[in-house]
């Protein structure tokens, strides 16, 4: 173990630094000024540098002074965080959480309250990334993702089993046709999460002619389209995943008309050997 230098005469240092006069360390400290000029000594000799400039009333700090005084104040200040959470008994590890970004925006953020996070007693990281991953880091905990998962040293489970519908703001509703008619999709904008899968599903469900609607918008990612269907920019295949909230809040409408079974489903993964209490 690598010798450290005396904990009083660090002490004495750093008080002394902070305040610019060995007087006030003193005072602070509440040993004599003597006291505090012979520690700062002591450890000047132990460490082979000046760390103060002596004035008649002040001391200022020599440029080895000043990168001591840094190094020495972020450790106390760790060590007052550590010493404060064990007092506490709120010592915390991390939890590493890798998601899809839709899955994050439109469902794990809406849920994410304070309250849950002081409950957890836990600090999280969470990774956001655009797809399925085909491989991940070794310091993941939990994973969330869509499709039919399988990751070597990973176990997976079903976690979201979802069926789609087409959603529209108020707004676009109230402009019209009926939307329980077909004219109703012909009269506005079919946004699409990537190609036309979704809303081709749809139309065969619904007896409708796809190839007769020609006015579309095109997106890479759902949040996104579920954020055109809020501004009204025209109707969105969605689920009660990704706009649940907007659901229950009246901001999004489920359209009358048939609902669609899932392609595929969400799986939680989580580690062979799990490791959930990394500090």
């Amino acid at each position: 173990m690598r010798k450290l230098p005396n904990l009083n005469a660090t002490r004495a240092f750093e008080a002394a630094a902070r305040h610019g006069s060995f007087a006030a360390a003193a005072q602070e400290l509440g040993v004599s000024h003597a006291a505090v000029s012979r520690h700062v000594r002591n450890l000047e000799m132990e460490l082979g540098v000046e760390l103060f400039e002596r004035h008649a009333r002040h001391v200022v700090l020599t440029g080895d002074g000043s990168l001591f005084a840094r190094t020495v104040a972020r450790s106390f200040a760790d060590l007052a965080l550590g010493v404060g959470r064990l007092k506490r008994g709120t010592a915390r590890g991390t939890v590493v959480l890798d998601v899809e970004s839709d899955l994050a925006v439109l469902w794990l953020m809406p849920r994410l309250t304070v309250e849950a996070l002081d409950a957890l007693r836990i600090n999280v990281d969470l990774r956001c990334r655009p797809d399925p991953p085909r491989s991940l880091p070794g310091d993941v905990d939990l994973v969330l993702t869509w499709g039919t998962a399988a990751l070597i040293g990973f176990r997976s489970e079903p976690f979201l089993d979802l069926s789609a519908f087409p959603v529209a703001s108020p707004a676009l509703i109230a402009k019209g046709p009926d939307p329980a008619s077909p004219g109703f999709y012909a009269a506005h904008r079919l946004i699409h999460e990537r190609g036309l899968y979704w809303w081709r599903r749809y139309c065969e469900a619904a007896g409708i002619m796809l190839d007769d609607l020609d006015n579309h918008l095109f997106f890479n990612r759902m949040h996104v389209c579920i954020d055109a269907a809020l501004r009204g920019l025209g109707i969105a295949i969605a689920d009660h995943l990704s706009c649940g909230e907007h659901l229950r809040s009246g901001r999004l409408i489920q359209l009358p008309g048939p609902v669609l079974p899932g392609r595929e489903q969400y799986h939680l993964l989580t580690p062979d050997t799990p490791h959930l209490s990394r500090p």
